[in-house]
């Protein structure tokens, strides 16, 4: 193999793994120049996040059932640190169970049932989901598009 083909299969296989790796990371308090890049496929929503995984430090007593991107709530005053209090959140987005790719949590975007789907690969599974699953998607196809 060659040294470009090694590159490319270190690189391919680096992309692939990125999200599991930061579920798998206790996340600290970030600074701003440390937040995470969110960006939805679908409609282009673009943020700056605090975490991204199953369990932030920020929010007591909840774990996503994914991985998801969240962020803390930018209209209410920070948690004084001395002050164990849970925080106001917004949970963002997550990748997309079948083509990997993030998406918003908007209902134009994106579909969850037991995981994200993109709205796309939602489109091309919903045939996969229980009939009264498939009602759903059918009615939020309709409203947003």
């Amino acid at each position: 193999m060659s040294e470009e083909q090694l590159q490319e299969e270190r690189t391919t296989t680096k992309t692939t793994e990125e999200p599991q790796a930061e579920d798998n990371k206790e996340t600290k308090e970030p600074d701003i120049d440390e937040r995470i890049t969110f960006h939805c496929k679908l409609c282009g929503l673009h943020e700056k996040v605090h975490y991204f995984g199953r369990d932030p430090s920020f929010v007591y007593g909840l774990t996503f059932s994914e991985p998801t991107y969240i962020m803390r709530d930018p209209f209410q005053p920070p948690i004084p640190k001395w002050k164990s209090k849970p925080e106001y959140f917004i949970a963002i987005g997550a990748h997309c169970i079948n083509c990997n790719e993030m998406v918003c949590k908007d209902t134009a975007c994106s579909f969850y049932f037991k995981s994200t789907y993109c709205i796309e690969c939602a489109k091309v599974a919903a045939s996969k989901f229980p009939t009264d699953i498939q009602v759903k998607i059918k009615k939020q196809l309709a409203m947003g598009h």
